[in-house]
């Protein structure tokens, strides 16, 4: 997830955490440390440039620090920075709900990032494979809005009320402009954002902290349901005649109600991969921009060579490296990139060049040792 959703994950479990006597010192630590500690995972972007790009970005953002081992470490720096006098002194009596609340900010990075399509890999190293819930889009402006109201309406203040306010806003008009949410959903957003801040008004702040992060987690396993009926309908029009691979999922944000597939099939006999885009409508009423009736659109086909791919992954080894990340491999004659996120395309940020023909490839350093997603493709 991106880290507005961390951010505000870390601020509802911190209210959680504080006891009902907390002190103002004892609050900002908290949400600090609760904020830190959601989004502290990511800090593997910082070192991502130790291996060229686009590697380096595919293999080590969501690596290490993503991992349950990594969580470690990483609690392990959090309690050092608290060694310090004056934090140790605010901690007094609150120690307990302090590595509680350590504990679950960390953890709930690793959830949330397991929830889409991008992929987690939590318990290397005694498992390297990626797992991934296919479920929740990246960016989910539902969880702003159970989270939002309760963070604005809990913060102490009147100018840290209006900033988080504003925030919101901007945040909402980016997507319509953008076109990235439809302005009907931002509108229904706001709206039902009015309605429930009006209902919680008279609330504790811990309540609306717990009633956000419960409002999540049915958010999440609604979409988990519905999931499981998209899958079954995009699996429904998958040909009979050659191996289901894999589907990869993910809903349109905001709008749990239409969907994107990619369904990736294998041909032994003709020596090639499928890669399918569909779109996949829950009800017709929800438009989607389809132009059938049909729960499943399909709208591209593309043909892969397996030997191709097989041959690349044993004889160039940036590429066997870039296929630790890539799900649905895409092959041009002179690029790689993942279907996911466009294809072959050099907007994509997993577009890399192959290497030219009679080149010996330029091998890339300090590598990771993730499963390969796609290992399905590789083998016979």
């Amino acid at each position: 997830m991106e880290n507005l959703t961390h951010s505000l994950i870390g601020a509802a479990f911190a209210e959680l955490a504080l006891p009902a006597s907390a002190t103002t010192a004892q609050r900002r630590t908290f949400f600090t440390a609760g904020v830190i500690a959601a989004n502290l995972p990511d800090a593997d972007l910082v070192y991502t440039q130790i291996t060229a790009p686009p590697i380096g970005y595919l293999l080590h953002h969501r690596g290490h620090t993503h991992t349950l081992v990594g969580l470690v470490g990483l609690a392990v720096l959090i309690g050092a920075v608290c060694l310090a006098p004056r934090i140790r002194q605010t901690l007094q009596n609150v120690h307990e709900r302090f590595v509680s609340l350590i504990a679950v900010s960390l953890l709930s990075h690793i959830l949330l990032d397991s929830w889409n399509s991008y992929g987690v890999h939590p318990f290397y190293p005694l498992d390297s494979k990626w797992y991934y819930g296919d479920a929740i889009f990246i960016v989910e402006p539902w969880f702003w809005l159970f989270l939002g109201v309760a963070a604005t309406m809990n913060s102490q203040g009147r100018v840290s009320r209006i900033a988080l306010g504003v925030l919101f806003a901007v945040a909402s008009f980016m997507f319509a402009w953008t076109g990235f949410v439809p302005v009907a959903a931002i509108v229904l957003l706001v709206v039902v954002a009015v309605v429930v801040a009006w209902l919680v008004r008279r609330w504790s702040p811990r309540r609306r902290s717990g009633a956000a992060l419960a409002g999540v987690a049915l958010y999440v396993a609604m979409m988990f349901v519905v999931k499981q009926m998209v899958r079954g309908w995009v699996v429904g029009q998958a040909a009979h005649s050659v191996e289901l691979v894999d589907i990869i999922l993910s809903p349109q944000a905001a709008n749990p109600l239409c969907w994107t597939a990619i369904g990736i099939t294998k041909d032994e006999q003709a020596g090639e991969y499928v890669l399918s885009r569909a779109v996949v409508s829950v009800t017709p009423m929800a438009g989607c921009g389809m132009k059938t009736t049909q729960h499943v659109e399909v709208t591209e086909t593309l043909r892969q060579s397996l030997v191709t791919l097989r041959g690349l992954d044993r004889t160039d080894c940036r590429v066997s490296a870039w296929l630790q990340f890539g799900r649905a491999p895409a092959l041009s004659a002179d690029a790689i990139g993942d279907y996911r996120y466009g294809g072959i395309s050099r907007g994509n940020f997993t577009f890399m060049e192959l290497t030219p023909p009679g080149t010996a490839p330029s091998c890339p350093k300090r590598l990771t040792h993730w499963g390969k997603p796609r290992a399905d493709l590789l083998v016979h």
